[in-house]
């Protein structure tokens, strides 16, 4: 039985609420990344495969593909259609689910690239995209931020009100 449970989405983030609370990164319910007040994990689904704390964190960058789509699951059904109308033909295209690089940087310099499955074959808003790089980005460099982490789902909100308004986040 899952100990967390997704409550709010936007973009490649998942606010998870329960006994862990986190800020997923990439599809919670496949390989993702979680950024709790303690640390950082590499997560397929439920099961935590790695973990490093904060503390031992020197940066942290993710970069989720963003796409011209306004909705991205128009495109994505879009291409499941065409793909379907097409049929038989070989058009070369991979079955393998695409995925994006959450890294870690530790403090002795040891570098780790987690891969996270997206939601959408297209990739992500822009905002969204950018949104999720800079809050990366700006947790890993305050830790006074990540406080904020027990508190996923107002952080997903707060983004959420950020990227509906049209603020530009970050340079």
């Amino acid at each position: 039985m899952p100990t967390t449970r997704a409550t709010r989405r936007r973009g490649p983030l998942t606010a998870l609420e329960g006994a862990e609370p986190a800020v997923a990164i990439g599809d919670a319910a496949a390989r993702h990344v979680r950024l709790s007040p303690e640390g950082i994990a590499r997560h397929v689904g439920e099961t935590r495969s790695a973990f490093v704390p904060w503390s031992q964190v020197e940066s942290v960058r993710a970069k989720p593909p963003a796409t011209w789509w306004p909705y991205p699951a128009i495109s994505d059904m879009a291409a499941s259609l065409l793909g379907g109308l097409a049929g038989g033909l070989d058009l070369g295209e991979s079955n393998e689910t695409p995925t994006f690089v959450v890294a870690v940087t530790s403090i002795d310099g040891e570098r780790l690239e987690w891969r996270a499955t997206q939601h959408y074959l297209s990739g992500y808003r822009r905002g969204d995209a950018q949104a999720t790089t800079r809050l990366v980005e700006y947790l890993s460099a305050r830790a006074e931020a990540r406080l904020l982490l027990a508190r996923p789902a107002e952080v997903v909100d707060r983004i959420s009100a950020l990227t509906r308004v049209g603020l530009k986040i970050g340079p």
